[in-house]
């Protein structure tokens, strides 16, 4: 049960990052300049995204009827 609480944990920041990324990239591109902390940000948070799908998707191959979590 550890590990679905986990796998429900990465899915959560997913959608969590996504949201973020989205709001970051918008503003980021606004006002023409890209600010390299801003950049680093969203550098940051898709490794971090990418990490967590790796990790998801790993263990949806090895548990393929809990996909549906």
């Amino acid at each position: 049960m550890a590990d679905d609480d986990e796998i429900a944990w990465h899915k959560e920041q997913i959608a969590k990052n996504g949201a973020v990324l989205a709001e970051l990239e918008a503003s980021n591109t606004s006002g023409g300049d890209v600010f390299p902390e801003t950049q680093s940000e969203i550098d940051r948070i898709k490794a971090q995204t990418a990490q967590s799908e790796l990790i998801v998707a790993a263990h949806e191959k090895q548990h393929p009827e809990t996909n549906g979590m």
